[in-house]
């Protein structure tokens, strides 16, 4: 009986395990296809931040378990109140995107801001410094302190950090346990053992403050990089981290 309860249980964890880490390999393919889009988006708006978090957020969207709208509203005439749904519409949508600088973050590769190739004369808009777009095929190909040529820093490299949703059960906490095992207290304490365990404990060397974020609220974090070819200036906006 016994034997029969541990592997029940055993095959359980297994089966949602199974099914979690499916749901993960989806995820990634979509940030992925996230990731090369925001890219896209970025190589035609100067790389600026707005327009790459906007072009990844609609993408990354399908992922996120977001709050049912209300029930269209009816008045005895049986006409749909379309301004009210409008409205509940467009909060839903700010509200997701006030939510997503916690789950996701862009970081810009390349170019950096120690490149040699930025120029003040030449301005992106918002009257940041920029690297040039134009006749690359004609300019010298003189290489900057980190390497590269202009042609080279005309090519975008971005990094995606994004942390979607560990929705099956059991599992979620077993791997959120797993990864913030250095921060619990092996005192004797009383009350809740995760709450109490976790309490006052700085995240493990090996764990940005991004990821240990993600892991604390049961999200499993991955990371997407895309390169592409820039089709304006790239203008010298500021980038998070990503908490590293």
């Amino acid at each position: 009986m016994v034997e029969m309860i541990v592997i029940s249980f055993t095959a359980l964890l297994l089966l949602f395990g199974i099914i979690q880490f499916a749901l993960l390999y989806n995820a990634k393919t979509v940030l992925n296809y996230a990731t090369f889009e925001a890219a896209r988006i970025g190589a035609l708006n100067y790389a600026h931040p707005d327009a790459m978090r906007l072009a990844l957020a609609q993408k990354l969207a399908v992922l996120e378990p977001v709050t049912p709208l209300e029930k269209l509203s009816f008045v005895p005439t049986m006409v749909w109140d379309k301004t009210k749904d409008y409205q509940q519409l467009v909060a839903q949508q700010e509200g997701f995107l006030e939510e997503f600088d916690s789950i996701a973050c862009i970081k810009r590769v390349s170019p950096t801001d120690n490149s040699g190739h930025w120029q003040s004369a030449i301005k992106a808009p918002g009257g940041v410094d920029s690297i040039p777009n134009d006749h690359l095929l004609h300019r010298d190909r003189d290489l900057d302190s980190e390497g590269l040529s202009i042609q080279d820093a005309n090519l975008l490299k971005i990094s995606v950090s994004y942390c979607p949703k560990m929705i099956v059960p059991i599992v979620s906490s077993v791997v959120k346990n797993l990864m913030l095992l250095d921060r619990y207290n092996e005192l004797p304490v009383s009350g809740s053992f995760m709450e109490n365990q976790l309490e006052g404990y700085l995240p493990p060397d090996s764990l940005t403050e991004f990821q240990t974020s993600c892991y604390e609220n049961n999200r499993f974090p991955m990371v997407a990089q895309a390169l592409i070819r820039m089709q304006t200036p790239v203008g010298k906006y500021s980038f998070s981290d990503c908490g590293s």
